[in-house]
């Protein structure tokens, strides 16, 4: 099983903000790999210690990036790959197109990510990814099963649980509840120095997208009526009222 894990990095619980300037100011040291995606990650090595395959980790963002990557190939991630924006600001949209042309040209059988970031908290990024590559996704996967050449996902829907089964290449993201991730150890850290990181720096060109210049809010027009007499009366008067505001 070919999987590739979707990383981002996020400020640490942790850490102490500090606003200069009005800005928050923050420090490389401050950056871990964002919980849920950690979560995505653990997932992929224990479906590689089941089935065997291999695990390409994948970062959009700075160059600086690299301190998390490591810490996934530290894990038992095998490949890294950042795709270098440098201090361009970035969203859902802009990282999901970034991502999708980069794994269109890859061979690969799952994708995982998490089911958000504990920043922007949008959950968009997964679900953008599939659907540029035209691939199935499920959210809120709690259980992967391989049988042959199909795939069983079962995932926690808001009242229920439901099971599916389908073929590969799909996506799916993972919610941070599934399992707590392995800590990494001395002999993960000492592999993961000599391992290659992929360095891709995006174009220009491939980096723009817009931002809202501007916007207001809609106008909020509000009349008041006072409905007198007994019950039937108002009903009456409030069904008429309806019918003339209603477009």
């Amino acid at each position: 099983m070919n999987m590739i894990v979707l990383l981002s990095r996020t400020v640490s619980p942790e850490e102490e903000l500090k606003v200069e300037n009005g800005q928050i100011s923050m420090n490389e040291s401050s950056y871990i790999i964002n919980p849920p995606d950690c979560i995505a990650l653990e997932e992929a090595l224990q479906l590689k210690e089941l089935y065997g395959g291999t695990i390409t980790v994948l970062m959009v963002g700075p160059h600086t990036g690299e301190k998390q990557l490591r810490t996934a190939l530290a894990m038992g991630a095998d490949k890294a790959v950042l795709m270098d924006i440098g201090d361009e600001k970035s969203n859902s949209s802009l990282v999901a197109k970034i991502i999708g042309a980069y794994i269109s040209s890859l061979d690969y059988d799952l994708i995982l990510a998490g089911d958000f970031s504990t920043d922007g908290a949008t959950g968009q990024v997964g679900p953008r990814v599939a659907t540029i590559l035209n691939i199935p996704y499920l959210t809120n996967t709690i259980k992967i099963e391989q049988e042959k050449n199909k795939v069983s996902i079962t995932r926690r829907s808001e009242f229920d649980v439901e099971t599916y089964e389908g073929q590969f290449p799909l996506l799916v993201t993972i919610p941070q509840s599934l399992h707590v991730p392995r800590l990494v150890s001395i002999a993960g850290v000492i592999k993961a120095k000599k391992k290659e990181i992929d360095f891709n720096f995006v174009n220009s060109e491939k980096k723009s997208f817009e931002y809202a210049q501007n916007y207001s809010y809609a106008p909020l027009e509000r009349t008041k009526h006072m409905i007198q007499g007994d019950n039937s009366t108002k009903v009456a008067h409030l069904a008429k009222i309806i019918k003339q505001e209603l477009p």
